[in-house]
């Protein structure tokens, strides 16, 4: 267990861990040296304290030195998805403010403004210079939906990520002498709390670039793993590939794709034990946890104990409510100036966050609840949140489309999107609405199919009429068989 500090480099520093990449080595007291050298190299380059700096890079030994670098330095890492398009890339660093990009070989477009080589940063020189980083400086930038086009950017404080890495390792039982896998990117609270809980517990950690099926179940074997989190397809893949895990004391696993249940009970049969959890953006990955020594009927469902022991969780009116010390600090204002107080005080309840899922909840056992389902039209795509808007705000731009509408379907792949317009000119060109969509989109966002319909089913509702989006995925059932 590392020794408890309120900033990033105090987590790295008081850290018993040893990290082993594809190509190199280091304990965290190394990374959090590293840190301050990368930091002195970037103030040199013109970056101030408060300054936004994207990462737009999968896992690797330069996305670690430049989150430590941005922790000594007091800059504000902005995650960016390396599975964004070039569109959606450059609208988040815009929107975040972004001073500089750091990209390396796995960096899939061009970013908008200035970029530098994540290499520099490794080969900066060791500097005395003290980090100028403190525990309540606004740290890290996650990506998430709701309801508008456009992904709102949670903002999270040094303090927050190491007091829950803390609670994380304490609650869900990780020890020093546990093996863990991140597999998950760095990108996501996923896999950003899956390295930091590891951190905090003081274990030996093992991080590959990218996930690769094969190359993933020979590290689990090889390093004889005993701890690693994923999503449900991420172990299907696994299990599917014949991988042997059965030296996973447990696994938390993310329940994104519903098409895939009895997972729980495949792993078993092979040796693996599977849990659910919860987690989102705003209050971080292993928020709860069920217990690893329950049923398999009980580790299928998400939600558990919350790991946090002054952590809390009420629901109202079927809505999950959450407090405690992994909650953000805000959303992101438009250019990153400062957090956007109207749409933060949007989604509060007091000092309650209103999650917007819907769960069950028994009010004698405030750390345990079990979520169920989101509460509004938010999608789950590739183990993504992903607001329907996004994808209809693109096929809104195509000639003759007057309305658009999508929803999911579930897919052995895993649940895929569909779409739904109405024209002005007939029957849209299906194939370029997809083109349009692959181009300014995620591969996981765009539609398998976009329908011309004549009208969406509606029902009345309080506000006028509703569209039926469970009527829309009969028909997509129905013109997809």
């Amino acid at each position: 267990m590392s020794s408890r500090g309120d900033d990033f480099l105090s987590l790295l520093e008081g850290s018993d861990s040893v990290i082993h990449l594809d190509d190199a080595t280091f304990s965290g007291p190394e990374l959090a040296t590293r840190g301050r050298a990368g930091a002195a190299h970037l103030r040199s380059k013109g970056v101030e304290p408060g300054d936004r700096i994207a990462l737009w890079m999968a896992n690797s030994e330069r996305y670690l030195v430049a989150l430590a670098a941005c922790a000594a330095g007091g800059f504000v890492a902005v995650s960016v998805n390396t599975r964004f398009g070039p569109t959606e890339a450059a609208d988040l660093i815009t929107r975040a403010g972004a001073a500089l990009t750091l990209v390396d070989e796995t960096t899939p477009a061009e970013p908008p403004g200035r970029t530098m080589q994540a290499a520099e940063l490794l080969a900066a020189p060791t500097s005395p210079t003290e980090g100028v980083g403190t525990a309540d400086d606004h740290f890290l930038v996650f990506t998430t939906s709701g309801t508008t086009s456009r992904p709102k950017m949670v903002v999270h404080t040094q303090r927050s990520i190491t007091a829950h890495a803390h609670d994380m390792a304490t609650g869900a039982g990780i020890t020093g002498d546990d093996v863990v896998l991140v597999a998950m990117p760095l990108c996501g609270v996923f896999g950003l709390c899956t390295l930091t809980s590891a951190l905090a517990a003081g274990s030996t950690i093992v991080m590959p670039t990218g996930f690769d099926v094969a190359k993933t179940a020979e590290v689990i074997q090889r390093d004889q793993v005993t701890i690693t989190h994923g999503s449900d397809d991420m172990f299907h893949r696994l299990l599917d590939h014949g991988a042997d895990m059965r030296s996973l004391r447990w696994a938390g696993y993310g329940r994104f794709n519903t098409s895939l249940d009895g997972i729980v009970e495949r792993a078993d049969t092979a040796g693996a034990r599977l849990t659910g959890l919860y987690g989102m953006s705003e209050v971080q990955a292993l928020f709860s946890v069920r217990d690893p020594s329950g049923s398999a009927a009980q580790r299928t469902k998400a939600g558990g104990t919350i790991t946090a022991s002054a952590a809390r969780a009420r629901v109202v009116d079927g809505e999950l409510q959450l407090r405690g010390p992994s909650l953000f600090a805000g959303y992101l204002a438009e250019g990153g100036e400062h957090v956007d107080h109207g749409l933060t005080a949007e989604n509060f309840d007091g000092d309650w966050f209103r999650t917007g899922d819907l769960a069950d909840h028994d009010p004698s056992d405030p750390r345990e609840f079990t979520f169920l389902t989101r509460m509004g039209d938010v999608l789950r795509l590739g183990g993504f949140l992903v607001a329907p808007a996004e994808i209809e705000a693109v096929l809104m731009g195509l000639d003759g489309v007057l309305e658009a509408q999508v929803v999911a379907l579930d897919r052995p792949s895993g649940a895929r999107p569909v779409a739904f317009v109405i024209s002005d000119a007939g029957e849209i060109d299906e194939a370029n609405a997809i083109a349009v969509c692959g181009a300014a989109l995620a591969r996981y966002k765009v539609p398998i199919a976009v329908l011309t319909i004549d009208r969406f089913p509606t029902t009345p509702s309080a506000n006028g009429t509703k569209i039926q989006r469970v009527r829309l995925r009969e028909i997509a059932e129905i013109a997809l068989a």
